[in-house]
């Protein structure tokens, strides 16, 4: 199943998600820049009224960065349109696999299935305000029911390559950037510090100089380790490490259900362990 394919809602929490991640890491990005420019303003020995006032435009500029990220707060429809997200992602793959709680005859499953999106909405319904996309779009697809009227063998193979599959790519592929990104990040910001204290110990030498870059090291330092704190590239290379070697185990498992019964238990227990995770990612992210 591709993204078309999921409910319209799922797809609108999704973009909300995507877009509202964007704009958090934009400002953040912009307002460490702004501070970073502002401090090399700062040194530039040039007597000229358009030096002070580009580095107020910077000042202003991380002012407004934030102002916005206080007052706006678009990490909490990141968090929450991810949330909303991946629980009508797990009810859908439940829905076309006939797992728990809709393994029952498809009028009954089709009714629970909406029963159970309107509990989502429900229970997020700050977040579902801001869904504005794909308000035409329908909750149950034709690819949906097409899934779900396959037989057995077909739809646990579908379920292994495109949920189970995906989500051990997706892992993996994450852990090894995260850990990448937090090697980069470490010793960029070890080597900065090092130049920080150079000019600090040259400076000693050196007093007579009236303008030193330490500062503006000393800048780059924070906004660089203010980064590193807000990807938390260490945590998640380890979180999504140990989650892809858990979605390998749940893949090998895989090959055991061969009833309708057994198979529905084995998808309860896969979007258990995949909804457990997020679960605990939305919590560090709260934290």
């Amino acid at each position: 199943m591709e993204e078309k394919d999921f409910p319209a809602l799922y797809r609108s929490a999704n973009e909300l998600s995507l877009n509202s991640q964007s704009q958090f890491f934009t400002a953040l990005k912009c307002h460490l820049l702004t501070l970073v420019v502002a401090s090399v303003l700062s040194i530039v020995s040039i007597p000229h009224w358009s030096v002070a006032a580009l580095q107020v435009f910077a000042l202003l500029g991380a002012l407004a960065c934030s102002i916005y990220l206080f007052s706006v707060r678009p990490e909490k429809l990141w968090y929450g349109g991810r949330a909303v997200a991946e629980s009508i992602k797990t009810i859908t793959w439940r829905y076309v696999c006939r797992a728990e709680p809709f393994q029952g005859d498809h009028e009954v499953a089709r009714k629970d299935f909406r029963q159970t999106l309107k509990a989502v909405i429900e229970q997020n319904r700050e977040v579902c305000r801001a869904l504005t996309d794909h308000l035409e779009g329908t909750q149950i697809s034709p690819v949906m029911e097409k899934m779900r009227g396959k037989e057995l063998d077909e739809r646990k193979a579908t379920y292994v390559k495109s949920r189970i599959g995906d989500q051990h790519a997706w892992y993996a592929n994450k852990a090894k950037f995260n850990r990448r990104k937090s090697r980069y990040f470490f010793w960029a910001l070890i080597a900065i510090n090092i130049f920080a204290v150079v000019c600090a110990v040259v400076r000693v030498a050196n007093v007579e100089v009236p303008f030193w870059p330490t500062d503006v090291f000393v800048a780059a330092a924070a906004s660089t380790l203010s980064w590193m704190q807000a990807k938390r590239f260490s945590e998640l290379a380890a979180s999504y490490s140990l989650t892809s070697h858990e979605i390998g185990l749940i893949k090998e498992e895989a090959k055991q259900p061969d009833t309708d019964e057994k198979f529905s238990v084995f998808v309860g227990d896969a979007e258990n362990a995949f909804s457990r995770e997020h679960t605990q990612w939305v919590a560090r992210k709260d934290a």
